[in-house]
């Protein structure tokens, strides 16, 4: 597999590479959790959410606060995975780390937290969909929330590079090539819970086995 140095690492860079790649696992791990442990069906759309979300509203806090450490370690996790995909194949790795992190930066809002919000508020079930709709639908910025497929490609670019780069191991990046793609079918399909965090673990073995590669030395 390509190498990423030429020269002896510090503590401080050898502690730098294990924190990226336990972030890179981390982080989609953290999502899979948190949907696998969701009571309603996370893939459901409209009013049988928004039914679904206000029965289970009790264990909101423990996945919000999942969904809040998924997001501080996607970063870290992103850059080492964008790493070892740069190093056999700097341009492409490149291209597909900009727009992986279409992915990371928060350019729309959380709808759940607007549930949250509205149920901790009295609204009723009817108010709760009117206001779940527009707010997905009717803000000027809504258009935005499609900007998630687009930092999904980024992933998957990032699997390509590694894979023709040959720098990480085979199994992963075909991982991360494959994870991007069935993430959305399970919600644009409405599959489930179980299909949906299968999808996102399928995200976590590719990106830790990515990542193992900052470990290679030369």
């Amino acid at each position: 597999m390509t190498s990423l140095e030429t020269t002896p690492r510090s503590g401080a860079d050898t502690f730098a590479r294990y924190a990226m790649i336990a972030s890179a696992v981390f982080s989609p791990l953290a999502i899979a959790v948190s949907i696998l442990l969701a009571p309603g069906n996370v893939t459901a759309e409209g009013e049988a959410y928004v039914r679904q979300f206000v029965d289970g509203a009790g264990s909101y806090p423990l996945l919000a606060w999942l969904s809040a450490i998924s997001a501080f370690t996607i970063i870290p996790g992103a850059l080492g995975v964008a790493r070892v995909a740069r190093a056999g194949r700097p341009v492409l790795g490149l291209v597909a780390m900009i727009l992986a992190f279409v992915l990371i930066v928060p350019i729309s809002g959380n709808s759940d937290d607007v549930l949250y919000a509205g149920i901790k508020a009295g609204l009723d079930p009817a108010t709760l969909t009117k206001l779940y709709t527009a707010y997905n639908e009717s803000l000027p910025t809504s258009i935005l929330g499609m900007a998630f497929l687009l930092g999904l490609v980024g992933f998957l670019l990032l699997g390509v590079a590694t894979l023709l780069g040959k720098s990480a191991p085979t199994w992963a990046a075909i991982a991360l090539i494959v994870a991007p793609v069935v993430i959305p079918i399970s919600w644009f399909a409405g599959l489930g819970n179980v299909f949906a965090g299968v999808a996102w673990l399928v995200m976590a073995v590719g990106m830790g086995g990515v990542a193992l590669g900052l470990l290679n030395r030369r």
